[in-house]
């Protein structure tokens, strides 16, 4: 038990100043989807006539890539909770 308690606040902080650290809030993505539809608007608006929809073609395709980093992103942080749950299953054992 001794163990746990040595760990538990190092696992806890850590999990702390990811979440203090995050760059993904809520705001923040709402203004980045908002500034990359701007851009693909501007991307489609660059692009002569006959390749307009080719643009736009390429411009939903980067928003599509960016969903799908964003839901990386979320799978990455749903590891790391489990393996910091394991962890703490694994110092529970020891004790």
């Amino acid at each position: 038990m001794e163990s746990i308690k040595a760990s538990l606040p190092d696992v806890i902080q850590q999990r702390i100043e990811d979440l203090v650290n995050a760059q993904t809030t809520d705001e923040e993505m709402a203004a980045h989807i908002k500034e990359l539809g701007c851009r693909i608007a501007a991307l489609e608006a660059l692009a002569p006539e006959e390749k307009g929809e080719e643009a736009g073609q390429l411009g939903e395709a980067v928003h599509r890539l960016c969903e799908r980093i964003r839901r990386d992103y979320v799978a990455i942080a749903y590891r790391q909770g489990l393996v910091d749950g394991m962890r703490m299953d694994k110092l529970a054992a020891e004790e």
